[in-house]
Order: C-alpha cells, then sequence, then structure tokens
C-alpha cells in the first residue's frame, strides 16, 4: 500500500524550507511506507539530509535563510526543523560518545571538544556564499560579510556533525551568537578585486582565528570564501604599492618554483604511494559514502616567501608555503589540507628548473613539521625544523613520518582555525 499522507514534509514544503523535487523524491524514496518514519520537523530534514535527497548546498541555504529571513512568518518552520535537527544530532553524537568512548582517544586530544574538529568547530573554510557583485569586495568588517560568515559556520557545523557524530562540538545554535573582534585585512589584490581578512571568532569562552577572502568567482559574483590564516598571510601580505603580488622567488620566480615543486612531488607520489594505495583511498571515500574525489592534487598554493638563495653551481634553496592534502590527519577528523614551510633546493638548467636531489627529505621534513604544526603549534614546528637542520642527511622514506600519536596535541586554549578552502555555492 502506498504511504498516503506525509503532514510534516508536507509542512516543510509548505513553508519553503524544501522544493517541490526535494517532496516529490522523498515520497517515491518512502516506497510502501504507509506512515512517515519521523516525528518531528528535525528527523525528516535529518531523514532527507541522510538520504541524499537534500544536498550540502540545499542544507547551507536552509541555513542560510533562517538567518536572513527572520522577519518572515515561515521561517518559523524552517528555524524548528534546523534546531530539532541540531538537538538529534546531540543526540546521536551523545549516544556513539557512550558506545564506543575510549581512554586512547581522550588522552590523543585533550581540551574543550570543539577545539579538535575537521581544523576546528568553525569550518568556515568548507564553505563559501555569494553575496552580491559591487565594483569592489565589501570591507572585511563588513555587517553583511559576518551575518554571512555566521549563517556558513551554522550550516558547516551540522554537515561536521552529520558526517561524523563522533567529532564533538559545539551546538550550531551557539555560533548564532559568535562574535567577530580583532578584524583585520592583511591585504588587497586590485587585479583581482579580492581581500584577504582575519579575524578572532569567539563562541562562548573559547576563541580561534580565522581568515577569509572576498572576492569575485570566475563569473564575476562576490564571494566569501575560508582559508588558513597562514595562507592568506603569505598571499596578500606581499604586495607592491599598486596592490599587485610581489614576484617573489626570484631567480626562477613563483610559476616556475611551483612548477618544479608540483612535478617533484608527483615523481614522489608515483614511488611512495601508487596505483594500490590510490584505489585504496577510493575503497575507503566509497565506505564513508563520499563521492569521488574531483579535486586529486596533492598539494595547492606554492608560495615563495622571499627570494631564493644561491647555493653555488646552479644550485638554490628557496623557502616556501604549501599547502599539503594530509590523509592521515583527514583520517582523525582534522582539515584534508595542512600546511607546511621550508627551504627546498632547487636545481637551474638553463631556463630550466627542477628539483634538487635532498627533495625527497626536505619535503618529508616539511610534512612532519606541518602535523607538528596543526597539533602542538608554530613554535613546536619551528622547533622541530632546528632539530631536523642539525641531524645527519639521511633521505627518510614516505613510512618514516611520525604517527599522529607521536604528536598528541598540547594546546588547549584560543588557536587558529585551519581549514580546508572549498567552495559550495548558495
Amino acid at each position: 500500500m502506498a504511504i498516503v499522507s506525509t503532514p510534516l514534509l508536507d509542512r516543510l514544503l509548505t513553508d519553503g524550507v524544501i522544493r517541490q523535487d526535494h517532496h516529490d523524491a522523498a515520497r517515491q524514496r518512502l516506497g510502501d511506507a504507509t506512515a512517515e518514519p519521523w516525528g518531528t520537523l528535525g528527523e525528516a530534514l535529518f531523514w532527507l539530509v541522510d538520504e541524499h535527497i537534500v544536498s550540502d548546498e540545499d542544507l547551507a541555504a536552509i541555513g542560510e535563510l533562517s538567518v536572513t529571513e527572520a522577519a518572515f512568518a515561515g521561517n518559523a518552520t524552517r528555524k524548528q526543523a534546523l534546531a530539532e535537527m541540531d538537538a538529534l544530532m546531540q543526540r546521536k553524537l551523545e549516544e556513539y560518545e557512550r558506545q564506543i568512548r575510549q581512554v586512547a582517544l581522550k588522552r590523543a586530544f585533550p581540551g574543550p571538544r570543539w577545539a579538535w574538529l575537521g581544523g576546528g568547530a568553525i569550518a568556515v573554510a568548507a564553505a563559501a556564499w555569494y553575496l552580491f557583485a559591487p565594483a569592489t569586495p565589501p570591507q572585511c568588517d563588513d555587517a553583511d560579510v559576518q551575518k554571512t560568515l555566521r549563517a556558513s559556520l551554522f550550516t558547516s557545523r551540522l554537515q561536521q556533525m552529520s558526517r561524523n557524530p563522533l567529532a564533538g562540538g559545539v551546538a550550531p545554535a551557539d555560533l548564532y551568537l559568535a562574535t567577530f573582534s580583532d578584524v583585520k585585512e592583511v591585504g588587497y589584490i586590485k587585479p583581482e578585486r579580492s581581500r584577504g581578512c582575519t579575524a578572532t571568532l569567539k563562541v562562548g569562552e573559547a576563541t580561534s582565528v580565522l581568515a577569509y577572502t572576498i572576492g569575485p568567482n570566475d563569473k564575476g559574483e562576490m564571494m566569501i570564501a575560508g582559508a588558513d590564516p597562514r595562507v592568506v598571510r603569505a598571499r596578500y601580505g606581499q604586495l607592491d604599492a599598486d596592490g599587485k603580488p610581489r614576484d617573489v622567488g626570484q631567480p626562477a620566480g613563483a610559476a616556475r618554483l611551483a612548477a618544479a615543486f608540483e612535478q617533484g612531488v608527483a615523481a614522489f607520489d608515483q614511488l611512495a604511494r601508487g596505483a594500490a594505495r590510490k584505489a585504496a583511498q577510493d575503497r575507503q571515500r566509497e565506505r564513508m559514502g563520499l563521492p569521488a574525489e574531483t579535486d586529486t592534487r596533492t598539494v595547492r598554493n606554492i608560495q615563495p616567501l622571499g627570494d631564493c638563495k644561491d647555493l653555488g653551481g646552479g644550485r638554490w634553496s628557496c623557502r616556501l608555503q604549501v599547502e599539503y592534502r594530509d590523509r592521515l590527519m583527514s583520517a582523525i577528523g582534522r582539515a584534508d589540507w595542512q600546511v607546511f614551510e621550508g627551504d627546498f633546493e632547487f636545481l637551474q638548467e638553463g631556463d630550466a628548473w627542477r628539483v634538487g636531489e635532498p627533495f625527497t627529505r626536505q619535503y618529508m621534513d616539511a610534512i612532519v613539521r606541518g602535523r607538528m604544526a596543526e597539533l602542538k603549534g608554530d613554535e613546536a614546528a619551528a622547533r622541530l625544523e632546528q632539530i631536523q637542520r642539525q641531524r645527519p642527511q639521511a633521505a627518510p622514506t614516505a613510512e618514516s613520518a611520525p604517527s599522529v600519536g607521536a604528536l598528541a596535541p598540547a594546546r588547549t586554549g584560543g588557536r587558529e582555525h585551519r581549514g580546508d578552502g572549498a567552495v559550495i555555492n548558495k
């Protein structure tokens, strides 16, 4: 017998929380059920998300509308559904924690739970939303920018909880009360009409430094996108008087160094990982219900930090900042992309540039420092770099990087949000 009545689903449609295609797909998915399998609007919305009928983009839009359309009568249903979904996810989180809580996990991640989510509970970097398309982007402290950030924090938190109920963290509703302070413009790239910003976010008594950029996308629509504060400082903090990025990394230049570095990483990946590990990673994503990867890069945002030093004989030492896809950190709930800095040797052969012989050691050392910075802080990573420079120059293998357990985090106070820069369109 086909389902006869779906009052809660119908209410979500009538009050504009979901679209007609969502409603139709849900009715079809219910099949021969004789009643709705949920008892609240929040449970219905959670089911729609869990069944992939309501996408992450749709959920982000629902969360944003709950803020921007607060004065409309129909918004009450939207806010009720989100609040009930929030409460449901909190209950699921507590249930999972009771079932599989382990002492080792607690020891590995001390301090407030909100601080140890994938790149931080404040996963601004996991989303970006359209604002408007003025000639120049709004200022970093613009009220509409902060309103958009709060909405993105809320919906990103819901998405995190739906994917990983074990992660812990603040209630999504608390993020609506988040306050911003110490808002600064790091720089404004005039040719790109792009502004880089940092700010301190306070949720309750916890604080975190976050960064974001404001600028047009390829279609000319103005967007906000989260980023790692270190990446924003490096990119937007090296501008000339005309607001253009300085051509650092001389004599090679940023473009040649980035190309040579990417080639070196590709060769390293071919030797260290190979097709078998890639296939295993794909199977793991499938088991977790995640879509196939569309971004297969290992590194991105390769930025020289000043010019190179001449070592003689065509050898140059260049300090770079690089975003690196760290699957080990991702597996423990941290951000998929981490940041490291390091000195890398390059060889100049006429107009051609390639990484030098010590690249494997330098690259693996930098990855280890990136993990240390994420788990214990930049000062600990700097001390590790000094130790690495003093040891014998033996090239490590991919397996020689220390485990996450060996780098158990020590920080429990305020921290920087170091997140991904992926974009989710509204």
